[in-house]
């Protein structure tokens, strides 16, 4: 079983798993070499120092990889480190994910479930077609059910995409039942679920998340527009003109061209899109603010995506557990 690193306390013997961010060759005042090692785990980070055959280790392991260490921590200068004795390779069936990043509440088969059900509430037939090309594709399912919906700023966790996505498929289900005339629904659930796909191919986030060379690049709207045109190319007959504003759609649920999109909305589906998909955004990203935030404060620290401090003072503090825990 995994000791992690909030559990650790000093001159404890331990034999655990953590994930190598990153590791440096040093010398020391002897000039003797010694090998720097960054750990983590979703509980927080931790230094490792190695002695024994460092070169050969600084050779063997690599970084952004997951490792099995035994070892003594110490106190250094305040801060907890480990002294490594031994140190290898972790195998994969040896590593749960789910203790270096946070999963989605509820797990991801829940809101797999979920994703279904509002699958089967679309009626038109070139929707369902373009929708179940994506289900049927088995290595893109993969990556859509467990990838995090941003490196920081919301659903930043396994299953934080599919999470988010649903989420943006139920108001649009809401809003397009109260607004009949006006909404396609449709239209509105079909792009609710297209218009963050990109991001599957954005973010690497298996050891760390962070932006893959085509997600700085290209950015996962553009990805996203690809994707869908990809598919659309297997379909045939698709109508033009639905093809033209699903691409507008996810080119514009950013809303402005300061915030990532080319294009602003331009239908009453884009404007909703975009409206729904950042409310969801902003909310979750809330929880993860405040899940930062010292409880016992009637303020939290400013925000710079809220763009202010929240009054926290309601927020019962039976739920600051929840809330840390999106926050992690």
């Amino acid at each position: 079983m995994k000791q992690m690193k909030k559990d650790l306390n000093p001159n404890e013997s331990i034999t655990t798993y953590f994930a190598l961010e990153s590791m440096s060759l040093r010398k020391s005042k002897t000039k003797k070499n010694f090998l720097v090692l960054d750990l983590y785990d979703r509980t927080g980070k931790i230094k490792g120092y190695l002695w024994n055959d460092p070169e050969v280790m600084a050779a063997t392991l690599t970084e952004k990889s997951f490792i099995k260490v035994r070892g003594l921590t110490k106190m250094v200068n305040g801060a907890l480190v480990l002294e490594v004795e031994k140190i290898r390779k972790a195998e994969k069936h040896e590593i749960d994910m789910g203790d270096f990043l946070e999963v989605a509440p509820g797990g991801v088969e829940f809101w797999h479930n979920k994703l279904l059900e509002y699958f089967r509430l679309i009626h038109d037939v070139n929707c369902q077609r373009l929708f179940g090309l994506f289900i049927k594709d088995e290595g893109f399912m993969e990556q859509f059910l467990t990838s995090p919906g941003g490196v920081s700023v919301h659903h930043n966790y396994i299953g934080g995409l599919l999470e988010h996505s649903v989420n943006t498929m139920r108001l649009a289900g809401i809003i397009a039942d109260n607004n009949p005339g006006l909404l396609d629904k449709d239209l509105l659930l079909t792009a609710s679920f297209l218009h963050d796909i990109g991001k599957t191919r954005e973010i690497y986030w298996e050891i760390a998340k962070e932006y893959t060379t085509e997600g700085k690049l290209l950015g996962h709207i553009s990805i996203g527009a690809e994707m869908m045109e990809g598919k659309i190319s297997q379909l045939k007959d698709f109508p033009e003109n639905l093809s033209l504003l699903f691409k507008h759609m996810i080119l514009s649920h950013h809303g402005e061209l300061e915030y990532g999109s080319p294009v602003r909305p331009a239908t009453p589906e884009a404007v909703a899109l975009n409206l729904i998909e950042n409310l969801d955004a902003k909310i979750n990203h809330l929880y993860c603010h405040l899940g930062n935030a010292n409880p016992e404060n009637e303020w939290s620290h400013f925000d710079r995506i809220l763009n202010t401090e929240i009054y926290q003072k309601r927020v019962l503090k039976s739920t600051q557990k929840e809330l840390a825990g999106k926050a992690a």
